[in-house]
């Protein structure tokens, strides 16, 4: 489903098509952080390497490591839930993964402005600094954009220019590579959150869940490259065995299918 931009909507009266998008990243206003171990110095310095190119500024902000951390958050893990939704355990990198972005909706929120925020394995697209410039000025409007490529042309176009476009998702993809959050969006998805049930993009794809309206940016900013992942995708691959575990996830997962389908499409119609 992809239908034409609504001229009513008003993410388009925020934008001014004679913005300037090749502006250099001099004039940028948005606040960028990169979750990042404290240990993963080569990937690091890659980031900075980066974003030195492109004269951009940004924060690491120090990602909770799951295998030996004790941060409080990782208390709130609910192996019995975490099972029914991916028929598996976490593991600690998941874990330490999805502590780490709550900690940037909280930095988010104590900032009270909105935040780009970036995992480290992220690669960076020729439409980044124009981006920037877009997201700035959208950022009034919006709560959550994703900034990676879209896993589903479900979508509703709420705003377009010559080359970028604002989209709703009716079918929201997987990773948490790169998205914008703002503080109101921020409180929103942290009261929902705090018990771990399932990794954080999955728990972001639940919209039934935290009701907040999934926007992406198009083309994409960002894209993940998955190098040297210490939670490991063969680890994510494993499943429990069990007639009973499997109808349960079997239940659950269509259950959340049809109920996030219905909650994507109840906002596309929002404004």
């Amino acid at each position: 489903m992809h239908t034409n931009p609504s001229p009513r909507h008003d993410v388009a009266s925020t934008m001014n098509e004679s913005t300037r998008l090749n502006e250099t990243a001099t004039q940028q206003t948005l606040k960028i952080v990169v979750l990042s171990l404290t240990s993963s110095l080569t990937r690091r310095q890659q980031v900075m390497d980066k974003f030195a190119l492109l004269n951009v500024k940004f924060e690491f902000l120090n990602a909770i490591d799951g295998r030996t951390d004790t941060h409080p958050y990782l208390q709130n893990y609910n192996e019995q839930a975490f099972l029914r939704h991916r028929r598996r355990k976490a593991v600690p990198g998941e874990l330490g993964c999805y502590v780490s972005h709550l900690l940037a909706w909280e930095q988010c929120l104590a900032i009270n402005q909105p935040l780009l925020v970036l995992e480290d394995d992220f690669e960076l697209t020729s439409d980044f600094i124009a981006g920037i410039k877009v997201l700035e000025a959208l950022a009034a409007n919006v709560g959550y954009v994703r900034l990676e490529p879209l896993e589903s042309n479900w979508v509703v176009t709420v705003w377009q220019q010559p080359h970028f476009s604002l989209v709703k998702q009716l079918r929201v993809g997987m990773c948490a590579t790169g998205y914008l959050i703002t503080p109101n969006c921020a409180k929103h998805l942290l009261k929902k959150a705090k018990s771990i049930c399932y990794p954080i993009d999955l728990f972001l794809k639940y919209t039934f869940i935290h009701q907040q309206t999934m926007y992406a940016l198009c083309p994409p900013l960002v894209y993940p490259t998955h190098t040297d992942s210490i939670i490991g995708i063969k680890a994510r691959k494993q499943r429990e065995r069990g007639l009973g575990l499997q109808l349960q996830r079997f239940f659950y997962k269509w259950f959340y299918v049809i109920a996030n389908t219905t909650t994507n499409l109840i906002n596309s119609y929002k404004k």
